[in-house]
């Protein structure tokens, strides 16, 4: 549960440095394409952890600074039900889910890099 652990502290640092840039909010293509497991509990945690995940890229790109500190306890909410979840998985779908998990904060740390990079609005 290793994998949680670092979600946890990768999202606390998104919601204390989020900034923005298109107001488009597009399904992130990890979230489009989420896992199915063999938990129903980890399943809830794969939509709501997509839904959460959508919403803070969309906060991100508006520069919506209310919105990202607002998600952060929904995402140490979601984090420790996907925790405790996770305990009932096989090894093959914890590696699956530890994949997916990170190729999402990926996109999020690349919609915030994007974001930072992005010039500011006149």
């Amino acid at each position: 549960m290793k994998f949680l652990c670092t979600a946890i502290m990768a999202l606390a640092l998104f919601a204390l440095t989020g900034c923005g840039g298109s107001k488009s909010s597009p399904a992130l293509p990890a979230t489009q394409n989420a896992p199915t497991f063999s938990a129903a509990a980890v399943n809830d945690f794969v939509k709501n952890f997509s839904q959460v995940a959508n919403d803070y890229i969309a906060a991100v790109k508006s520069k919506d600074a209310v919105k990202m500190a607002t998600l952060a306890p929904k995402f140490n909410d979601i984090l420790a039900k996907g925790n405790a979840a996770a305990t009932s998985l096989k090894a093959d779908e914890i590696a699956k889910l530890q994949t997916w998990v990170n190729t999402l904060m990926q996109q999020m740390k690349d919609a915030q890099t994007a974001a930072a990079a992005a010039p500011a609005a006149k």
